[in-house]
């Protein structure tokens, strides 16, 4: 009886182990399909949507204006009341 017990405690959670196996094969062949389908539309190379279409170039300042913009408060460097201000802008977005 006592080598019974043993072999059924040792077989058990093999079982279960093939039983979860099955249930993630199962799983991972429904995501395979899902990307397959995916991939198959054109959307799995990447591209976010609306990749497809161009965005509207954006206007350009005119370049024969001048234009003003204030400097109050931030880092100078040089003469404060310079003739000529050059402004150096970064846009990390």
């Amino acid at each position: 009886m006592k080598a019974f017990v043993l072999l059924f405690a040792a077989v058990m959670p093999l079982a279960a182990c093939q039983a979860d196996q099955k249930n993630l094969n199962d799983r991972m062949e429904r995501i395979e399909k899902k990307l397959d389908a995916l991939i198959a539309s054109g959307g799995g190379r990447g591209a976010a949507p609306g990749a497809g279409q161009q965005r509207p170039q954006r206007p350009e300042p005119d370049r024969a204006k001048t234009y003003a913009v204030s400097v109050e408060g931030d880092l100078i460097e040089g003469n404060a009341a310079a003739k000529v201000t050059l402004i150096e802008a970064f846009d990390y977005a």
